[in-house]
């Protein structure tokens, strides 16, 4: 127990059994106290309390806060991506992204497959040069915004990442490797007939296409590649063409999936 001259005067003062009492909780409390202060006295408390979370759970918020600037889709949208794809680690396929814009969401799941540490692949379908024109079956096209294309005004030739841009965050900012990560440049109808079958088994489908046509394609090409409890997460549920497509195909099916859908945010996901 520290202060000595405390300890003297009170052993003076107060019976033997309170003393005694008063002394073991001072030791106990002590002992708390000097462990408590090796733990943080190098540290401020809050980087503390980071370092005692769980290792994925600080690895979750490193990666997504690494994507925010580098993506259209909100932070709700990077998480629920973060958290399907990490519980899609059970099963064996690869992850695979229908729109990828400026390449957030992707390399959210490209980094999971590499610090799950196996070759896992991660494919990422895209024009690279925005949206494309909307159908009849897609609404009112809403006004643009903003003179800069990687904006996220629905419009053509909007939403824009180009292949430079990605290419060069990926690889050379984020260090992801080429063997294991594809950009696939072109539009869905040309792409994805030739490339489903190098594709392979799909864990996670994450369509971010915006339109009824680019919905549609996406799922009639790689629906079935996805395995049994593999998820599909659409983005814009919310879209008027988008949710067409999705429930279209749905009512086709005759193994329907399970429809998790989020009607504040606008988007869904499946789990087939």
């Amino acid at each position: 127990m520290p202060f000595a001259k405390t300890q003297k005067l009170l052993r003076e003062i107060l019976p033997q059994k309170t003393f005694d009492n008063l002394y073991n909780n001072a030791c106990n409390l002590y002992d708390v106290y000097q462990r408590t202060k090796e733990r943080v006295s190098s540290v401020p408390y809050y980087l503390y309390f980071i370092l005692s979370i769980q290792k994925n759970e600080v690895i979750r918020i490193e990666i997504v806060q690494k994507v925010l600037n580098h993506t259209m889709v909100s932070k709700k949208g990077v998480e629920l991506t973060y958290n399907i794809a990490y519980k899609a680690l059970e099963l064996d396929g690869c992850f695979v992204e229908c729109g990828v814009a400026r390449g957030g969401t992707s390399a959210v799941m490209a980094m999971i497959a590499k610090n799950e540490g196996k070759n896992r692949k991660m494919w990422m379908f895209d024009s690279y040069e925005g949206l494309p024109l909307q159908s009849d079956k897609d609404g009112i096209q809403k006004p643009i915004r903003h003179q800069n294309r990687t904006a996220s005004d629905l419009a053509q030739g909007y939403c824009l990442g180009t292949f430079q841009e990605v290419d060069h965050w990926l690889f050379h900012h984020l260090e992801l490797s080429r063997r294991n990560v594809f950009m696939i440049k072109g539009w869905f109808k040309d792409t994805l007939p030739q490339c489903k079958n190098k594709v392979g088994d799909i864990v996670v489908l994450r369509l971010d296409g915006d339109w009824y046509e680019s919905t549609k394609t996406c799922l009639e090409n790689l629906y079935d590649n996805v395995v049994k409890g593999g998820f599909i997460i659409i983005d814009d549920y919310h879209l008027q063409g988008c949710k067409l497509a999705v429930d279209e195909y749905i009512e086709k099916l005759k193994e329907k999936p399970k429809m998790i859908n989020d009607i504040r945010d606008g988007r869904c996901y499946l789990v087939k």
